[in-house]
């Protein structure tokens, strides 16, 4: 959990995408490109009205000075490198293994670079939803349950029983499984201990790990969208769990633990 990324693999859903038909090999590319296309374009044009100076989500961006204007433009080249990096991995990479030997399935191909796009597309989409009353210790179960089905590790969970707040399960179930899925890939799945309580206002979850734990930089830099040490990640993964927290009125906390490893603390309102 030393860092922040989202690499291969992310998707839970790997399957929701079937092409039908044995014979499809031009209509199986010319649908991933599409996607590709349309994904990318959009998530661009994101990143091009934010350094244009233009209004986002309905908020007038400020004026830029030149120094703040080098920042945007230095954003915007990572992003596309980030992109870039990721398509390149999990995208170009199977379809042309799948091209170059054809002992390998192009169908299968062709559906883990869909899911990967769709991994793409889920960082686009607004992690807002409908707040009601739930059990944080169920939420967090599932979280653990879906995480450990994918990645054969298994995880120590502590609760003292159900624990009612009030936010979107989706919305919290998606930042537990990407806090999750950072320790998997930084810390190699090692020692990964969830623990859930409450204080009287706030439920939390604790989750660790033994791993070599946050540097001094990604303390800093932790939240920076498209900041991670991982060559295939896109450094969205942290930025989106505490934005789809804090939409929610809860809070995150990340840091060290005395002993190594990192921690990761989420604190949501009780009911």
């Amino acid at each position: 959990m030393g860092e922040c990324a989202v690499g291969g693999g992310f998707s839970k859903d790997a399957g929701r995408f079937t092409i039908i038909g044995e014979s499809m090999d031009a209509l199986t590319v010319a649908a991933v490109t599409a996607v590709v296309a349309v994904v990318v374009g959009f998530f661009l044009g994101r990143m091009t009205g934010r350094s244009a100076g233009g209004a986002i989500g309905g908020a007038p961006a400020r004026s830029s000075a030149s120094g703040e204007a080098t920042n945007a433009d230095a954003a915007f080249r990572l992003a596309l490198s980030r992109i870039g990096a990721y398509l390149r991995e999990n995208v170009d990479g199977p379809l042309a293994a799948a091209f170059q030997d054809r002992s390998l399935s192009l169908r299968r191909a062709a559906e883990e670079a869909v899911a990967a796009i769709n991994d793409l597309h889920f960082f686009l989409e607004d992690p807002a939803g409908e707040v009601r009353e739930d059990d944080l210790t169920r939420i967090v179960k599932d979280a653990i349950r879906a995480y450990e089905s994918e990645w054969d590790i298994s995880v120590l969970f502590s609760s003292k029983g159900p624990v009612p707040v009030r936010l979107n399960p989706d919305a919290l179930l998606d930042a537990l499984y990407l806090i999750l899925h950072n320790a998997a890939v930084f810390a190699d799945g090692k020692g990964l201990v969830s623990m859930v309580s409450s204080d009287g206002e706030w439920g939390r979850v604790l989750i660790q790990d033994e791993g070599p734990g946050f540097s001094a930089e990604a303390l800093s830099r932790a939240y920076d969208p498209f900041y991670t040490t991982s060559e295939e990640g896109l450094g969205l993964g942290l930025s989106h769990a505490r934005r789809a927290v804090e939409l929610q009125g809860g809070a995150i906390h990340l840091g060290n633990r005395p002993e190594g490893g990192a921690e990761v603390e989420i604190s949501v309102p009780l009911a």
